[in-house]
């Protein structure tokens, strides 16, 4: 079973403590970042690694407030679905306890990309209990669904999915900056940053059939994808939306982090490296 040998079964709920200091939004993510858990070294050059690579382009990269990630959904609504009530802060529950977003702004300020990550600790449960409920969706689920709204879960692992699990997603690219390699950068970065705040086991999404078949799950650092997740009158979209489960284990998320590093990455930041809680 896809479980965590961490956590006792009858060990209440948890959320680990905050993995970013005070939160300045304004600044690099850098400046924020703290690593608590998972192979320090590793990670320390890997958020450096990142962060030089955005500048490159232009970019700079910064945890942000929630809210504000609801609102450059809405204002790029033509290149862009609407997000998930897992990532809304006005009814999903999404708060800064259980989840934090990124922005990437370029020089002048214009945001060009977005990723998000929200934590679930299932220990009591499963990814397909959680789903098929819509707790995966809602504080209170037969309150808050629509109109025949369901989520029906057939891939094979969301029945053995448990324990402390990251939900990765929000993620948006500008047509202005897709074709500068951001898909190799920005993945990485956000699931290390989950990994190091809440030192999961499992690391998953949801990703519609089109895209899969795009090749985009293993470039965004998915070692698995399995059918199917129907959504099934969403506020995302009327109808059924044909997804795929995509989901990796921290050892195979490792791997994927090392493939951003190069030999000449050894170099790392003291301060980085050596900040923990």
């Amino acid at each position: 079973m896809l479980t965590s040998a961490r956590v006792a079964k009858s060990a209440p709920p948890t959320v680990a403590a905050p993995f970013v200091q005070t939160r300045t939004f304004t600044h690099n993510f850098l400046a924020d970042v703290r690593i608590d858990h998972g192979p320090r070294d590793l990670y320390a050059r890997l958020f450096l690694r990142g962060d030089t690579l955005l500048r490159e382009r232009g970019i700079n990269l910064t945890f942000a407030p929630l809210h504000e990630l609801l609102e450059v959904n809405r204002r790029n609504s033509d290149s862009w679905r609407g997000l998930l009530p897992i990532f809304s802060v006005e009814d999903g529950g999404f708060t800064d306890d259980n989840g934090f977003c990124l922005l990437a702004r370029t020089s002048d300020g214009q945001v060009v990309a977005a990723q998000a990550a929200r934590f679930y600790d299932m220990t009591d449960s499963s990814f397909k209990a959680e789903t098929e409920s819509l707790r995966l969706f809602y504080p209170d689920p037969e309150a808050q669904r629509h109109n025949g709204e369901k989520i029906a879960v057939t891939a094979p692992s969301a029945e053995v999915i448990t324990g402390p699990t990251v939900f990765s997603g929000a993620v948006w690219y500008h047509p202005s900056v897709r074709k500068q390699g951001l898909t190799s950068i920005l993945p990485r970065l956000t699931k290390a940053l989950s990994q190091t705040r809440w030192d999961t086991d499992v690391t998953l999404s949801f990703m519609a059939e089109d895209v899969v078949k795009l090749g985009t799950a293993p470039r965004a650092g998915y070692a698995h994808v399995e059918w199917a997740i129907d959504l099934i009158d969403t506020p995302v979209a009327p109808g059924t939306v044909h997804s795929a489960l995509i989901w990796s284990s921290r050892d195979e998320l490792i791997d994927y982090f090392s493939g951003l590093l190069t030999p000449r990455d050894a170099k790392v930041d003291p301060i980085v490296h050596h900040r923990s809680a």
